[in-house]
């Protein structure tokens, strides 16, 4: 099989595996499922305020807007009356309530750590999909800039002025897990506006690499599955013992 680097890894069971391929299909899980507690703490972000960038500062301006339009009359003399902690409290929690509706999709960028195979392949017989990053609309109906996406950074977890910094500021709780996780290689796509079931393109799914617990009867039904769902150019790879080494072979 040909692995290259645009390529990113979903590890599953059996079971799952042709759920996903059947349906296609992937689950965006709320972070709190995680089993690290840490893992997208929101506790991470401050609101220091005294450190706004210019976007923040617009964007409670928006707030005041928004509250005259709600009223339908020009609200400037009341709202120059509001407090500033009142607005910078609003907007606050509108930040938090997005960071709270997220979800996220994890990969990984690497098919052959045997822990992975162990916890998440269901000790070698289930299977890691392989799908492809140069797709630039891996999802239907979801264009790609709704997602954000990236590398997990292993780092140990600090606090972060989120309005420096929006962006530094998601980097920092989404894309940044402890390095006691740094086998895992972690790739991430993340939506802020649901949960749930998201339906991929073929094109995106590249090719299947199966455990090597896994039959070949159950690899036939599943290219079977592949064939009737109507994948085109999908690589399929097995792992072998081989001089006490694991090898991945084309199938």
């Amino acid at each position: 099989m040909n692995i290259h680097d645009t390529y990113i890894f979903k590890y599953c069971s059996y079971d799952i595996a042709e759920v996903i391929v059947s349906g296609q299909l992937l689950k965006f899980s709320r972070p709190d499922s995680f089993n690290d507690p840490f893992d997208c703490d929101i506790e991470l972000l401050q609101f220091d305020f005294s450190e706004a960038n210019q976007e923040i500062i617009d964007d409670l301006n928006k707030i005041k807007k928004n509250i005259s339009e709600q009223w339908g009359r020009d609200m400037s003399t009341e709202i120059d009356k509001i407090s500033r902690s009142k607005i910078e409290d609003t907007y606050k929690r509108s930040q938090l309530d997005k960071i709270r509706r997220s979800s996220i999709c994890c990969f990984s960028k690497d098919s052959t750590n045997t822990t992975m195979w162990s916890h998440y392949a269901d000790n070698h017989r289930g299977a890691c999909l392989i799908f492809d990053l140069e797709n630039k609309k891996p999802f239907i109906d979801y264009p790609s800039h709704r997602f954000t996406q990236g590398p997990v950074d292993y780092d140990n977890y600090t606090s972060i002025n989120y309005l420096k910094s929006e962006v530094e500021g998601i980097v920092k709780v989404f894309l940044t897990k402890s390095p006691d996780w740094k086998y895992e290689k972690e790739y991430r796509f993340i939506i802020f506006e649901e949960h749930g079931l998201f339906k991929f393109s073929k094109e995106f799914l590249r090719g299947i690499i199966f455990g090597l617990r896994v039959s070949d009867e159950e690899i036939l039904r599943f290219k079977n599955i592949c064939q009737r769902q109507g994948y085109k150019d999908i690589e399929f790879g097995r792992f072998k013992k081989e001089e006490l080494k694991l090898k991945l072979e084309d199938i």
